[in-house]
């Protein structure tokens, strides 16, 4: 009789397993969301969001289309404000009001930081290197205190942004096999890490290296391999996958799987983006706007074609071996085009250029159809 109430309920969970996925639903445990940083911004230019017809408070309408992460960049010293400690704050009351988890995303630059930069914050700038090491560790720690402090506490924290050429040059900066460099980079990530781990206190904040190979491989293993020889203790890895960078799905697929055999860590998307349309109302877009660069077959640049690109890297997430695929999150979802300020990233976001909501806002809360 136990064998057969075992066949029963083995039954009934591939059923109810494959009619969750017919409703889109996305697995307990599961995170998705987006990084959203920049809705400061576009709410100072008077752009607003409209969830199904309805205008709504940009966080509220991620609660009510099933999402239940954020990601927030910070910059030290930006020239114009955003993004950094204050904005970050107040967008994470916002984000916690609503239920949401909360990545921190340090670029440890006053800009942005990824695999073509990384520029030191000005202040940083003429620190010799074991000075350069401390003001990482103890402005981490500052930002993560502050967000525990005023009770929103981060689920994760990301040590550098898109750091496959190291972060804090020249200090930090790889290129090669140079054995020195690697352990500068090492000093400084440590740093960063144990900042995270000594201001947490009894509750576990989850802590993520983050590189741009979403579909390369071969570099994600060189680089991983050499950071892990150096001894630095991270708990997952972070990938960004833009097809118009980084190829097809197939290798992104490929990829991940391998990462998450090979090293044992759990594995997010932590960036991507399709278009939703082939133009932008900015003259200064830098992404797929004019030409087919990025466009993969079968997924148009439209509406439909934007949702099942994010539906299938969904199921490729959720796919990876040993059950190490942890979350998605979409890069710039919210970033649309006010009148007063358009931006040239306005045909990936998730709202359309009058800030409706577009099919891929549910899909990506495990609601679409």
């Amino acid at each position: 009789m136990s064998m057969q109430r075992g066949r029963i309920l083995t039954v009934i969970g591939l059923v109810s397993a494959i009619c969750s996925s017919c409703l889109g639903q996305l697995p307990p445990g599961f995170l998705h969301g987006g990084d959203v940083s920049e809705i400061p911004e576009v709410e100072a230019a008077e752009g607003e969001y409209f969830y199904h017809g309805k205008h709504e408070d940009p966080f509220v309408i991620m609660r009510e289309a099933g999402w239940n992460f954020v990601r927030l960049r910070i910059w030290n010293h930006p020239k114009d404000a955003y993004c950094d400690k204050a904005h970050t704050l107040a967008m994470a009351v916002r984000a916690k009001a609503q239920g949401l988890k909360i990545s921190l995303d340090f670029h440890y630059s006053d800009w942005w930081a990824d695999p073509g930069k990384q520029t030191k914050p000005a202040a940083w700038k003429s620190l010799p290197f074991d000075k350069l090491v401390q003001a990482t560790y103890e402005y981490t720690k500052e930002v993560v205190a502050a967000m525990i402090a005023q009770d929103t506490r981060p689920y994760m924290v990301q040590i550098g942004n898109e750091i496959l050429g190291g972060m804090l040059w020249p200090d930090g900066h790889v290129t090669s096999d140079d054995e020195a460099k690697w352990k500068q980079l090492a000093q400084l990530l440590n740093a960063g890490l144990r900042a995270v781990h000594d201001a947490q206190g009894s509750e576990r904040i989850l802590t993520m290296i983050h590189l741009d190979r979403g579909g390369d491989n071969k570099t994600a293993v060189w680089w991983f391999n050499h950071i892990l020889k150096e001894r630095v203790k991270f708990d997952a890895i972070g990938l960004s996958y833009y097809p118009f960078w980084h190829g097809g799905l197939e290798a992104m697929q490929s990829n991940v799987n391998d990462l998450a055999r090979r090293y044992r860590k759990d594995i997010y998307i932590v960036e991507t983006g399709y278009p939703w349309s082939i133009d932008s109302r900015s003259t200064a877009s830098e992404h797929v706007k004019g030409d087919a660069r990025g466009i993969l077959a079968g997924y148009p640049p439209t509406p439909e074609g934007q949702n099942a690109f994010l539906k299938k890297v969904l199921e490729i997430i959720q796919q990876i071996p040993r059950g190490k695929g942890k979350g998605l999150l979409y890069w710039a979802p919210t970033w649309i085009s006010p009148d007063k300020k358009p931006t040239p990233y306005d045909n990936l976001a998730l709202f359309n250029y009058n800030g409706d909501s577009l099919p891929s806002v549910d899909t990506m809360g495990g609601r679409g159809p």
